[in-house]
């Protein structure tokens, strides 16, 4: 037996254990202060990246808006067509024989207001005070045919069908069956003119059946210095035609009536911020009939959308603009106008007879520069450890400037609610000159 030899006491051990337990807490400690603040960070960083691929979508169909629209009918009878047959998405129409706008806008929805999907059944609540937005354009399809185009040149050896310009790049052709709008450009008084060519014993049939072996004569240039352009619309699943010469897509903020559409993590009184494409005819391929409305959400947690306009409608001697300057600020119906700078801005009467295309001295693709689209999102989730305390630009607690004090404050300011202040916010700021509108060629 060696009794030289001895072990830990029962002291040692304990204060050993207490120690190791002390580290044991501190480091778990620190790992769930680490881990809170990692979740934080994921949240907000993945609330940004989605508002930005939503707003990366918003801003090219503000750009491509009014591409391959007509601003002219024939002679003849104007065609009749359809567009959004459902409230409220249909106070934006031009059907059923106006000559489209590229942007229609609504300003400070009134509670109330919902639009139906026809399929799945539900109902989306758009957000009261939020603005809305119709765009409209050949390109705003969410098909491969919406994205085509070509043109037929004049071409007086050929009689029969006339032949369209076929690309090298085959991804590029429109193929048979595509249906399509065939617009002739002219040059009037210095202004080009889109002309939608049509048969004039039958407007209502203002579409063509593609072929790229030739189409109706109807559809071809009559003198050398003439060129039909050829813009793909929708594809063969548009069962009966185009229900409209154009493609339109709406955006809105709207709480869906099935909770499992809208995240549980959304602040109250936030919503989702929609894309909807107005449908043609397709009831065989998608469900949709024409003027239906088919949501795609983009953004979650939104408290508010604001849109804002500007004009190039004055000189500062009583003349209409077309000097390539903004001089204007406007709500999107026109009811405040604001200053752009140091000429006087137009009337509230000069904006809205822009805005509803109704002077062909200023139409609107001739005076409009630029949209602004301002977005009060949540970023991240609910923090019971932090309160909102800011102010707007006017110093006023607890509320938001949904907008930019160089607009003339033509926007909006939002008052956060008691809950909503556990919540991180963000304005997104989108400012797009539409690139296919006269006014910035």
């Amino acid at each position: 037996m060696h009794y030289g030899k001895k072990g830990f006491t029962l002291v040692e051990m304990i204060i050993v254990m207490a120690m190791f337990m002390l580290v044991i807490m501190a480091a778990s400690s620190s790992f769930n202060v680490l881990l809170t603040q990692m979740t934080k960070l994921t949240k907000t960083e993945e609330s940004n990246i989605e508002g930005v691929v939503g707003l990366e979508m918003l801003r090219h169909d503000l750009q491509q808006v009014g591409f391959g629209l007509p601003d002219a009918y024939m002679e003849a009878a104007p065609p009749a067509y359809g567009e959004a047959s459902i409230d409220p998405a249909d106070d934006y129409n031009d059907a059923p024989s106006g000559l489209p706008r590229a942007v229609v806008a609504g300003n400070d929805l009134l509670a109330g207001a919902e639009v139906a999907d026809a399929v799945d059944g539900v109902t989306y609540e758009l957000l009261a005070g939020t603005d809305y937005l119709a765009l409209k354009g050949t390109t705003l399809g969410m098909n491969e045919t919406a994205q085509k185009w070509t043109y037929l040149p004049f071409d007086s050896g050929i009689t029969g069908l006339k032949k369209p310009r076929i690309w090298t790049e085959a991804y590029l052709n429109l193929v048979k069956d595509d249906r399509v709008v065939v617009v002739k450009k002219t040059v009037v008084k210095s202004r080009i003119v889109n002309q939608m060519i049509y048969e004039p014993t039958t407007p209502d049939t203002y579409w063509a059946t593609f072929d790229p072996v030739g189409l109706a004569p109807v559809f071809a240039p009559t003198l050398p210095e003439e060129v039909y352009y050829i813009y793909g619309i929708g594809g063969k699943d548009n069962n009966t035609g185009l229900s409209m010469p154009f493609n339109r897509s709406d955006y809105f903020v709207a709480r869906p009536d099935v909770s499992d559409r809208m995240p549980l993590y959304c602040a109250p009184n936030t919503g989702i911020l929609y894309k909807a494409r107005v449908t043609h005819n397709e009831t065989a391929s998608t469900g949709y009939a024409s003027g239906a409305l088919q949501p795609m959400p983009l953004l979650d947690c939104v408290a508010d959308m604001q849109l804002v306009f500007g004009w190039d409608l004055t000189d500062g001697m009583g003349n209409q603009g077309r000097d390539g300057l903004i001089d204007t600020w406007s709500t999107p119906e026109g009811v405040t106008v604001a200053a752009a700078g140091a000429t006087p801005p137009a009337t509230q009467a000069q904006v809205q007879t822009a805005l509803a295309n109704s002077d062909p001295d200023i139409l609107l693709r001739d005076s409009l520069k630029v949209v602004k689209v301002y977005l009060l999102a949540q970023v991240g989730r609910r923090d019971g450890n932090y309160t909102f305390v800011g102010s707007d630009e006017a110093g006023q607690p607890q509320r938001i400037f949904v907008g930019n004090p160089l607009d003339g404050f033509v926007a909006h300011r939002y008052d956060l609610t008691a809950v909503q202040r556990n919540y991180r916010w963000k304005v997104y700021q989108l400012a797009v000159r539409p690139k296919n509108l006269e006014s910035n060629q």
